[in-house]
């Protein structure tokens, strides 16, 4: 690792705050003397990660593994779509039955108004 330049931003707010280059950060000076390294992340995975997701391994074997038919297994992902959709209609509907219940009232209390 190399040390970070005196242009850097970091350094002169670290200068500007008492601290002496080539010295560490912590109370007594204990702590790193070099910057973190860093590294570019192009996975989905978390960020301690350092290798790719394993691929799924595939059992060809009939006995083991009998065929089924793409309309006896729902896909997961239709059936995610699927419940977002519903969920959207139940809120929809919530809503729609709270404004019916305002308008209500506002009716039976200010019927000039509405």
């Amino acid at each position: 690792m190399s040390s970070i330049g005196s242009s850097n931003v970091g350094f002169q707010l670290l200068k500007k705050s008492g601290w002496k280059e080539g010295t560490g950060l912590g109370a007594q000076e204990q702590g790193r003397l070099e910057p973190v390294e860093t590294r570019v992340k192009n996975n989905k995975r978390g960020l301690g990660s350092k290798e790719p997701k394993p691929k799924p391994v595939v059992n060809d074997d009939v006995e083991t593994a009998p065929k089924r038919h793409k309309q006896d297994v729902p896909s997961t992902k239709r059936a995610k779509l699927a419940a977002k959709r519903i969920r959207k209609m139940q809120e929809e509907e919530k809503r729609a039955q709270e404004k019916e219940f305002e308008i209500a009232f506002f009716r039976e209390f200010w019927p000039e108004n509405v």
